[in-house]
């Protein structure tokens, strides 16, 4: 492997464990406040969100209310399309930048918890207000669209800094899959809760009906993360309760950090990775549906077939990739997801027929919730102790950026090849680099394998 790529430990930060990486001489443990373990009633309200969070995005996102804008909301406008991918691409701009800090301030104050529900709360009441917007709420709708997005990724990147606290660094990639896995099996389940209400299709005339899907889901949002409200518990100890103080405190924090991702090492391998197949996942997972259509010439009533053949495959790959993690380690388990995204990648551009594509978007679903749901845990792994929201916000700017960029490049290859085949080579050639940098990612021991002691308090 060419030596810019070569893999070292991240720099340690004093009082923090970190990522080991075979070979490394053990430090001392973490002096951290030691605080009660996780108990299984606490993890199950730590999973229990993610049923609320893959419901919410595959309707709120990717399906229903993207189709319900351009179609009903902007039914008298030719620019829907453009307005809904300019408002995806600000409000995930925003979270891309902000997210770091957001993470960092929750550090410092040790208010992670606290933080997390004030986003999930704003997200409901923004999302409660879509679903009573109509026909030529153009504007209003972006404007709460664009708060209940940034709302919701904060609400999501907060919530992923819990797994490293509330189970051991050798069951990440399991509870990851489990959780990730219950919340495709909630998505799936919300999608024919839905449908019924969706079958007249995105019309003006059966705009009550789409409202009504869209409550509907908020509300499964809603109850979804009430058992982390009373159940989780915060582990992070305060560093200071000024707010000015934290900020200073938090910017320095980050800027400290920011090495660890642009050197050499393991969080810029991993980062890179993230940043091209997370932006190869997005390009298929926002096209697949409208691909389906125009390039298979699936009807309308077979979309939602669609779907649930990729929320099928996600709740399998979820589960069965998470184990795989846990017992191969992360880079032959992400080198694993990234070989069954490149598969279902030549399939999408290759097949031509109705049950091959149906089959092919059950590998689509196996592949997304598989490299979440491993990623997930492994960010736990490179996350320092004292800083796992911090870090935990670092990589979702990958996420954002990649959720940026990726359908923007898309668009411009099918502006100038009027095609949906050759853009989908895209992501392609982005799980084809993502493969390669994840070559260099080492094999990975936690902090119980190098110190003896136990690796969660």
């Amino acid at each position: 492997m060419v030596s810019w790529l070569k893999v070292r430990r991240p720099r340690p930060i004093p009082g923090k464990t970190s990522y080991r990486l075979e070979g490394d001489s053990p430090s001392p443990p973490s002096n951290s406040v030691s605080s009660p373990p996780a108990g299984n009633w606490e993890r199950l309200a730590w999973s229990c969100f993610d049923i609320g969070s893959s419901s919410f995005t595959t309707v709120i996102v990717d399906l229903v209310f993207a189709l319900y804008f351009v179609r009903v909301i902007c039914a008298h406008r030719v620019d829907g399309t453009w307005l809904w991918t300019l408002v995806l691409f600000v409000s995930q701009l925003f979270v891309a930048f902000s997210s770091p800090m957001i993470g960092a301030m929750a550090d410092v104050l040790g208010r992670k918890k606290r933080m997390l529900f004030s986003a999930y709360a704003v997200c409901i009441l923004s999302a409660l207000s879509l679903a009573h917007m109509g026909e030529g709420d153009v504007w209003p709708s972006m404007i709460a669209f664009a708060v209940t997005n940034i709302s919701f990724s904060f609400a999501d990147n907060l919530m992923a800094g819990f797994l490293p606290e509330i189970t051991s660094f050798d069951s990440l990639g399991r509870l990851s899959g489990w959780a990730r896995s219950l919340g495709n099996l909630g998505s799936l389940v919300n999608l024919l809760l839905v449908s019924p209400l969706l079958a007249s299709g995105f019309t003006v005339s059966n705009a009550s009906r789409i409202q009504l899907a869209l409550a509907l889901t908020i509300a499964i949002y809603a109850l979804a993360g009430l058992p982390a409200l009373f159940l989780l518990r915060e582990r992070t100890e305060a560093l200071t309760g000024n707010l000015w103080l934290a900020l200073r405190q938090a910017t320095r924090r980050l800027g400290d950090s920011v090495p660890d991702v642009v050197r050499p090492g393991a969080l810029r391998t991993f980062f890179a990775s993230s940043l091209l197949c997370g932006a190869g996942a997005t390009v298929v997972m926002v096209v697949v549906a409208i691909y389906a259509q125009m390039a298979i010439g699936m009807a309308d009533a077979e979309q939602v077939l669609v779907l649930l053949a990729v929320q099928g495959g996600a709740c399998v790959g979820a589960l069965f990739l998470g184990k795989i993690k846990d017992w191969l380690g992360s880079a032959r388990a992400l080198q694993l997801v990234v070989l069954v995204w490149t598969i279902s990648s030549i399939a999408l551009v290759c097949v031509h027929s109705k049950p091959l594509f149906w089959a092919t978007a059950f590998l689509v679903g196996f592949g997304n919730g598989s490299l979440f749901s491993v990623s997930r845990a492994v960010m736990g792994l490179l996350s320092p102790l004292e800083a796992r929201a911090q870090y935990y916000g670092l990589w979702f700017v990958t996420g954002r950026v990649a959720a940026a960029i990726g359908p923007l490049l898309f668009g411009e290859f099918f502006q100038a090849t009027h095609s949906f085949r050759i853009p989908m080579t895209i992501p392609l050639i982005c799980f084809a680099l993502g493969f390669f940098f994840l070559l260099a990612l080492p094999p990975d021991r936690g902090p119980a394998a190098a110190s003896g002691q136990p690796a969660m308090p």
